[in-house]
């Protein structure tokens, strides 16, 4: 019988909040693909289900483009959708367990296994222990994602992983005058515009411009980076590398280190730096972020409202999908802005903004989920999107949903 794979969420999806309520563990962007992508080129084995939390399995099945929460088979593979892959696993007979540093990497399923196990055990740490009690390890490599900022930290290794000598190619007619460092670590794809004036310098690390891609006069694009399809760099853009942004994203300012998924618009002046940015998020003109404290110190950050220490000195930002900063926003070291979150005052904003927050001079206030959907709605629709039925089934559930998970109020940072 062929393996099959099955991704899988486990306990730890909480840690990655507020990312992941919008979205599945495995759909996160991490270097050039989204985690699943990543996990299958890796594997070599095409995904042939997922397993998430209920209350995201109707998206996350249309998303990922497999059944989500069926039942499984002897021979399936179950992989943590957490897990970044090394390349050449080999799996041992099943039933099996690979571990990295305690945690579980992925269950090699028998019979027996696969008709005992459910979504809901691997989402529960006690029962899954229980349920694979006794049933060999065995090390597995690669590393699994705790926390936001190791997405961040990891890019310079990712966006170097994911590129392939065979990724170099022109595919783009570019003027004589554009600047290229070290051409044999850049790629740019086809139907792509790029002013005389730009310079990408993959001095460096790789540049990976995809295609449809608009860069405006007098951009700098420094590696290693990627940029994804049908995303626009405005004029006078610094993108420092390492970087991964798109697709469909509009950028301006100085960007550094940040993840910046698909519709985002951050296209005026002000600096982004050691970010992790959500999808359908605005950040207004002249909006800047720290990504430093002034005492050089390692950076705390409030997961769910409460500190955790990243044990890094360069960390900015974590921002849900639907967030909306407004002009002039000043952001400070390590913050959380949650999902469908508005930050629109003439202050530093708080280090904690709870999900469908809104933040004015006066404080924050739990906003109206329900008029924060038709904001959302209208955000998609300039894009000529439509939120899909089960995509609004899903912010209505998470109005009630993220209370389970946040602290109100802000966290000591």
């Amino acid at each position: 019988m062929a393996t099959q794979l099955v991704l899988y969420e486990d306990e730890g999806f909480a840690n990655l909040l507020p990312l992941v309520f919008w979205r599945s563990v495995f759909e996160l962007q991490v270097g050039r693909k989204i985690l699943l992508d990543r996990t299958t080129q890796r594997l070599a084995l095409p995904v042939a289900g997922v397993w998430t939390r209920d209350w995201l399995a109707k998206v996350s099945a249309q998303r990922c483009g497999a059944p989500a929460n069926q039942p499984v088979q002897s021979g399936t593979i179950l992989a943590n959708g957490r897990w970044l892959v090394d390349e050449g696993v080999e799996f041992p007979h099943a039933p099996c367990v690979g571990t990295i540093s305690d945690e579980v990497a992925y269950i090699g399923c028998d019979a027996e296994l696969a008709e005992r196990m459910t979504p809901a055990d691997l989402l529960d740490a006690e029962r899954r222990h229980n349920l694979l009690e006794g049933i060999p390890r065995k090390p597995a490599s690669g590393r699994l994602i705790r926390y936001p900022w190791d997405i961040i930290a990891d890019l310079p290794a990712l966006l170097a992983s994911d590129w392939s000598s065979s990724d170099a190619s022109i595919e783009s007619q570019l003027d004589p005058a554009v600047t290229l460092t070290d051409s044999s670590q850049v790629h740019v794809g086809e139907r792509t515009n790029v002013h005389p004036t730009v310079v990408i310098d993959a001095s460096r690390g790789p540049v990976y411009v995809s295609y449809d891609v608009e860069v405006g006069p007098h951009a700098v694009i420094e590696g290693p980076a990627y940029i994804g399809p049908g995303c626009k760099i405005a004029p006078h853009t610094w993108v420092r590398g390492p970087n991964v942004i798109g697709p469909l994203c509009k950028v301006g300012g100085e960007i550094i280190n940040c993840v910046i998924n698909s519709y985002t618009n951050k296209q005026h002046l002000g600096f982004l730096g050691h970010a992790y940015v959500g999808s359908w998020v605005n950040i207004g003109a002249g909006t800047c972020n720290s990504n430093l404290k002034n005492t050089y110190g390692q950076i705390r950050v409030p997961i769910n409202g409460q500190p955790v220490d990243t044990g890094l000195q360069f960390f900015g930002a974590v921002i849900g999908d639907h967030a909306k900063i407004g002009i002039n926003g000043s952001l400070p070291t390590g913050c959380v802005i949650g999902l469908g979150a508005s930050v629109a005052t003439s202050r530093f904003a708080p280090k904690y903004v709870p999900s469908f927050g809104w933040v004015t001079d006066d404080g924050i206030k739990n906003g109206d989920h329900l008029r924060l959907l038709d904001v959302a709605c209208a955000a998609m629709a300039r894009r000529n999107i439509d939120m899909t039925d089960d995509e609004v089934e899903l912010y209505l559930e998470l109005g009630a949903r993220v209370s389970d998970f946040e602290s109100p109020g802000r966290s000591p940072g």
